[in-house]
C-alpha cells in the first residue's frame, strides 16, 4: 500500500511541475526561460524514474496489476 502512495504522490509532482512550466510559460515576455526549462526537465525526470520504478516493482512483484 505504501508503494502505491509514494507513485501517487510521484504523480502529483509531475502535475506540479506542469502546471509550473504552464505558468512560466503564459507569462511571455516577463517569465524567466530558465524556470520553464526546470519545470519541463524536472518533469521528464520524474516521469521516467516513475516508469522506471514501475518495470522494477513489478519484476520484484511488490507491485501486481489488478487484472481488469
Amino acid at each position: 500500500m505504501a508503494v502505491k502512495i509514494l507513485i501517487l504522490f510521484a504523480l502529483g509532482l509531475v502535475v506540479w511541475q506542469l502546471f509550473s512550466a504552464l505558468r512560466a510559460m503564459t507569462r511571455g515576455g516577463q517569465g524567466d526561460p530558465q524556470r520553464l526549462l526546470k519545470a519541463l526537465k524536472a518533469r521528464v525526470i520524474l516521469s521516467i524514474l516513475i516508469v522506471a520504478a514501475l518495470f522494477v516493482l513489478g519484476s520484484f512483484g511488490l507491485l501486481d496489476p489488478h487484472g481488469l
